[in-house]
């Protein structure tokens, strides 16, 4: 087995993303955290994944809920190229990217 293969990793990565975006118990909440992302990178031009936890925090919504299946938020967007630091104390300031709609 080789340590190092971009491909392989690459394809482990999506199979991971797609098992927990099917999985029943994310489904519902998956769809309504993509809905806030295209309606935030609709108005803004641009979501974060901080953009999409703090329009659910205000319906009364938990983004962390969503587990493994947050990797699928922003399928079907665009990377800008550019990443922020996060402000979300549960994320330890690391660096998340910047989406917008194809």
């Amino acid at each position: 087995m080789n340590l190092f293969d971009s491909a392989a990793a690459e394809r482990a990565r999506d199979e991971g993303m797609t098992r927990a975006a099917e999985a029943e118990k994310n489904k519902l909440l998956l769809r309504i955290a993509q809905s806030y992302a295209k309606k935030i990178a609709v108005a803004s031009g641009t979501a974060t994944a901080d953009d999409v936890a703090r329009a659910m925090e205000v319906d009364g919504l938990t983004y962390s809920c969503l587990g493994n299946a947050a990797g699928s938020v922003f399928r079907g967007m665009q990377w800008t190229g550019e990443v922020v630091r996060s402000a979300r104390v549960s994320t330890h300031a690391r660096m998340i990217r910047v989406w917008r709609m194809k």
